[in-house]
C-alpha cells in the first residue's frame, strides 16, 4: 500500500482518537453538568480507555478507513449508525463483566457513543475536502503506456483516496482515438520540464524501456532531482494489490516466491489456527442442531458436503461444508456436468443456502479442516483439482498458489467476486501471489478484520 494512503489512514485514526477522547469529556461534562476535574476525567479515560481502542477497531471492521469506498452522504450516515451499533453493543459487554462501582458508566456510553459518531460524521466530511489539499497528493508521470499502465490511470482516476493524480503521460506514440486525463508527450527528452511545469513527485517508468538508452539517460539526471523513479510493476503491485502478470517468470518467482518464512511468524500462525479452529468447533456444535433442521427442511438432500481440493504442494484433501446447493447428483453436489464454476445468483442455491453464504456459516465445518492441518487460517482459497487442472493448461504458473496451506479466507476473498472465467481466475492467481510474497502477521491480521466485515456485511458467496 502506498506511503500517501497510509498517511491519510493514520490522519483518519489519529482523528477518531482525539474525538473519542474529546467526547468522553463532553459525555461526563453532560452527565455532571459541570466541567470534570482532571482526576475525574483520568479515571473515567481508564476505563473507558480499552472501549476506544475497540471503537477504532471496530472502525476499521466495518470500512471507516477503506479510502477506496467513497463515503458520502446516506452512505456514510448509514456506515456511521451500523458503526456506532455494534460499538455500543461492545461497550455494553465490555461494562458488564468489569467491575466498575468506581463510576457510573450507564448515562456515559450512550452519551459517549452518540457524541463521539456524531463528530466522526462530521469529521469525515471535512477530511473528504482535507484529502484533496495539493500537499497530501502524490503527481504522477507515467513514462511508456502499456495496457497494465492504462488500467493503473483509471484505477487513479476513480479512487481519489489513494492520494494520486494523474498528470502527465510520456509515451512515443500518442494515439489519438483515446483520451486522458492529462496531457500526453513523445518526447523523453522534456520529462525534467513536464516535472517542473506539473510539480510532479513521482516518475513511473514501464519495463519495456528501462534498457532504451535515451531513456536510462535522461532517467539517470533525476537522481539529482528531487522526485521518486519506479519500476511499473512495483507501483503495480503497491496500487493494485495484486502481482501484475508481465513479471511472471521463473527469476521472479525464485527472487520473491523462495525465501522461507519467519519461524516465529510460523509458529504464531499455528497457534492461532490451533486457538481459532478450537473456538470455530465450539461455534460450529452450537449452531448445528438448528442449521440441520433448516437445511432438511428447506430441501431434500445431505446436511453436511464434502468435496476433493488441492492443498498445500498439490496434496489432495476433503474439505466440509454445510449444504447450500440442491443435491442433484447422487453425491449430494449440484453438478450434473461435471465441475464448474459458482456464479453470481447461482440457482442452484437453496434459499436457506444463500443465507448460509451470506453469513460464511457454511463454511464453519472448515474448523475440522483446520484442527487436521488442512487448512489454515489465512491463504489462498483451495480449488478443486479438476479446476485446477483446466486453469494450469491455460496458466502455467498457476500451482505457485499451492506452495502455501490454502485457507479459509484470503487476500482475494477480499478483493473478488466470483471467479467464474479466465480472466478473474487469472487476477486471483495475481492476488494468492502477492499474498505469498508479502505475507507477515499484520497482513493476516488485516486481512481477518476486513473478513468480518464481509461477514457483517452479509457479502459471503
Amino acid at each position: 500500500m502506498n506511503l500517501m494512503y497510509r498517511s491519510k489512514q493514520i490522519l483518519l485514526i489519529l482523528g477518531d482518537l482525539l474525538i473519542f477522547v474529546f467526547s468522553l469529556w463532553l459525555s461526563i461534562s453532560v452527565r455532571h453538568f459541570s466541567v470534570p476535574s482532571s482526576d475525574t476525567f483520568f479515571l473515567h479515560l481508564h476505563y473507558f480507555f480499552f472501549i476506544l481502542l475497540t471503537s477504532v477497531v471496530i472502525n476499521y471492521i466495518n470500512g471507516l478507513y477503506d479510502l477506496d469506498d467513497d463515503l458520502r452522504g446516506k452512505r456514510l450516515l448509514r456506515r456511521i449508525l451500523e458503526t456506532s451499533s455494534v460499538s455500543l453493543v461492545a461497550t455494553i459487554a465490555y461494562f458488564y463483566v468489569i467491575d466498575t462501582s468506581e463510576i457510573t458508566p450507564k448515562t456515559l456510553l450512550l452519551l459517549n457513543i452518540f457524541f463521539a459518531y456524531s463528530l466522526i460524521f462530521f469529521w469525515r466530511n471535512l477530511f473528504r475536502h482535507i484529502a484533496r489539499f495539493e500537499r497530501l497528493t502524490n503527481n504522477i508521470v507515467f513514462v511508456g503506456l502499456p495496457k497494465e499502465t492504462e488500467e493503473l490511470i483509471q484505477h487513479i482516476e476513480t479512487k481519489e483516496g489513494k492520494g494520486y493524480k494523474v498528470v502527465a503521460i510520456i509515451n512515443e506514440i500518442k494515439e489519438k482515438d483515446k483520451s486522458y486525463p492529462c496531457e500526453v508527450y513523445t518526447d523523453i527528452t522534456k520529462i525534467r520540464a513536464i516535472i517542473t511545469t506539473k510539480k510532479a513527485h513521482t516518475i513511473v517508468v514501464a519495463p519495456h524501456l528501462k534498457n532504451t538508452l535515451d531513456i536510462n539517460r535522461e532517467l539517470y539526471e533525476l537522481l539529482f532531482w528531487d522526485v521518486r523513479v519506479v519500476d511499473l510493476s512495483s507501483f503495480y503491485e503497491n496500487m493494485m494489490g495484486r502481482v501484475p502478470p508481465f513479471t511472471f517468470s521463473e527469476s521472479w518467482f525464485l527472487q520473491n516466491l523462495g525465501h522461507k518464512d519467519n519461524p516465529i511468524y510460523l509458529r504464531i500462525r499455528k497457534a492461532l489456527d490451533y486457538i481459532t479452529g478450537i473456538l470455530l468447533f465450539g461455534i460450529f456444535l452450537l449452531l448445528l442442531p438448528v442449521v440441520a433442521v433448516l437445511i432438511k427442511l428447506d430441501s431434500k438432500g445431505p446436511v453436511f458436503f464434502s468435496q476433493n481440493r488441492i492443498g498445500k504442494f498439490g496434496n489432495t484433501f476433503r474439505i466440509f461444508k454445510f449444504r447450500s446447493m440442491f443435491a442433484l447428483s447422487e453425491d449430494g453436489s449440484a453438478e450434473v456436468d461435471g465441475a464448474q464454476f459458482a456464479i453470481k445468483n447461482d440457482k442452484r442455491v437453496t434459499r436457506i443456502g444463500r443465507f448460509l453464504r451470506k453469513t460464511r456459516i457454511d463454511e464453519l465445518p472448515q474448523c475440522i479442516n483446520i484442527l487436521k492441518g488442512e487448512l489454515t487460517l489465512v491463504g489462498p482459497r483451495p480449488e478443486r483439482p479438476q479446476i485446477v487442472e483446466k486453469l494450469e493448461l491455460q496458466m502455467p504458473y498457476y500451482s505457485l498458489r499451492h506452495i502455501v496451506k490454502p485457507g479459509i479466507t484470503g487476500w482475494a476473498v477480499i478483493h473478488q467476486n466470483y471467479t467464474d472465467n479466465l480472466e478473474t481466475s487469472l487476477q486471483k492467481l495475481q492476488y494468492d501471489l502477492y499474498y505469498i510474497k508479502n505475507r507477515s502477521i499484520l497482513l493476516d491480521l488485516s486481512i481477518l478484520l476486513r473478513t468480518v466485515n464481509v461477514i457483517m456485511r452479509f457479502r459471503g458467496q
